[in-house]
């Protein structure tokens, strides 16, 4: 066999190799196991699929027991996904797809990522330490009374603030007065947009006096627009409250801005600041589309 037949003969088995090459999806995670409002990542991965070809990727709008932070998109082939959790116990990462063409017939195939599972715990250190247990003490019979008293009076005090709560998620939602605002929803969100535009952005500090201003002048817009005291609910209360009125890409990134806002605050998660500029921008575009969205239907 002369060398010319040879080396067409190898391209060709190269060629054919890596056609009918499995495409792999795969998932990585930068911890397996993190402390209460840690954030950690995961990485999304797509191998031995022909650099040309189109993917579409399905992420879950919400992941049972974790909180969306950050999605890296900059790749075509990659997902980097910021996460954290309020919630302890061993949870698992699933319900993560991708569809893709086949290398050995070009049909789009959905390919399923595989699992995984991250521990997260209560941070038991310094001041968090468990008491040791403590070994059973007799009670003087004589004094048993005491503790029936104690007891009743747990018990109504329970009943009393079940009562109360019952009567207080009753109550109708107070429509929010505009009489006296002098700007609009929209001129007013802008306007403390543009100031933190301005701010520096570079300490944790600093990068957490930004976002509760950014998230409260979110809260504030939709509290206006809609006539309803958004700005006494928490990102998860909000999010169940503001779905009905938003699109899905309007809805979607709000949500995630805030949850970050949420991890800046009360996590000290420090984010690099191109990406904190890129928060506010984003927010900025969603709420004047959400402004227009808002108009055509009222």
């Amino acid at each position: 066999m002369n060398r010319r037949a040879f080396t067409i003969l190898t391209g060709y088995l190269f060629t054919g190799i890596f056609s009918f090459a499995q495409i792999t999806p795969v998932l990585t995670s930068s911890s397996d196991k993190i402390i209460i409002g840690e954030p950690f990542k995961i990485k999304l991965e797509i191998k031995a699929i022909d650099r040309d070809a189109s993917v579409q990727w399905k992420l879950p709008d919400t992941i049972p027991h974790f909180e969306y932070i950050a999605i890296d998109s900059s790749k075509r082939f990659e997902r980097e996904i910021t996460l954290s959790s309020f919630d302890s116990g061993l949870w698992t990462i699933e319900n993560i797809s991708v569809i893709v063409p086949s290398n050995v017939n070009n049909k789009l195939q959905a390919l399923q990522f595989p699992q995984k599972e991250i521990l997260v715990e209560y941070d038991t250190t310094g001041n968090q330490l468990m008491n040791d247990v403590k070994p059973i003490i007799d009670i003087d019979a004589t004094q048993k009374w005491i503790g029936y008293i104690v007891a009743a009076a747990a018990l109504l005090s329970l009943i009393a603030l079940i009562i109360l709560f019952r009567k207080w998620k009753k109550k109708k939602i107070l429509v929010v007065d505009e009489q006296n605002e002098k700007y609009s929803a929209l001129e007013d969100f802008l306007m403390i947009t543009e100031k933190l535009k301005s701010q520096s952005w570079d300490s944790q500090l600093e990068q957490k006096q930004n976002f509760t201003e950014l998230s409260y002048a979110v809260k504030k817009y939709f509290e206006r627009s809609l006539r309803k005291p958004f700005t006494r609910l928490t990102t998860n209360d909000l999010a169940l409250e503001l779905k009905p009125y938003l699109l899905q890409e309007q809805f979607i990134p709000v949500v995630q801005n805030l949850k970050l806002s949420d991890a800046v605050k009360f996590a000290k998660y420090n984010v690099a600041k191109q990406d904190c500029l890129q928060a506010l921008q984003e927010m900025e575009s969603v709420i004047k589309k959400t402004e227009t969205e808002l108009k055509r239907h009222a």
